[in-house]
């Protein structure tokens, strides 16, 4: 189960995960970024410090996500190094020490 919270503030737009980021809920949360970002210019945060699992199919949404500019809050070892793997796959190559 997931609850999927999107809360405008100064910041811009943060989508709050609260649960398991899996099966059917990675395709809910797709379709409600989709229509949230419609005509929408804020910057993007997705809050995952309520967030206990992500499978497969949910961390390439999140990747998806990463590419397009959103940024995360996590907490908790797992979270937290699932951030911080999004972050390396969605850098420039050469700041993860690829020349290409």
């Amino acid at each position: 189960m997931l609850k999927i919270m999107v809360v405008q503030d100064a910041k811009g737009t943060r989508v709050v995960l609260a649960g398991r980021l899996a099966g059917p809920w990675v395709e809910e949360l797709r379709r409600c970024w989709n229509e949230a970002a419609t005509g929408c210019r804020d910057r993007w945060r997705v809050d995952l410090r309520e967030t206990t699992h992500v499978d497969e199919v949910g961390t390439a949404l999140l990747s998806e996500m990463s590419r397009l500019g959103v940024t995360f809050e996590a907490r908790g070892c797992l979270m937290r190094a699932l951030v911080e793997s999004l972050a390396a796959v969605s850098a420039p190559a050469s700041k993860r020490g690829l020349d290409l």
